[in-house]
């Protein structure tokens, strides 16, 4: 993988992590937006390539 594709999937963890944890905590004002952006991102990664997995099997999984 190269550097900027690991760094694009550490950002995606992060955000995902903080978003989830916001939604733990039931925090109203910021939690829909971020969850919002969150699947936001997964949607424009996905369909730019960087989650494209080795494993054909898995690529059921990230469509669904």
């Amino acid at each position: 993988l190269s550097q900027g594709t690991i760094l694009l999937r550490i950002g995606f963890i992060i955000l995902s992590l903080t978003s989830f944890g916001l939604l733990m905590e039931n925090r109203q004002d910021t939690k829909r937006i971020l969850e919002i952006i969150r699947c936001l991102v997964f949607i424009g990664v996905y369909k730019l390539g960087y989650l494209r997995s080795q494993f054909s099997f898995l690529g059921y999984t990230y469509e669904v």
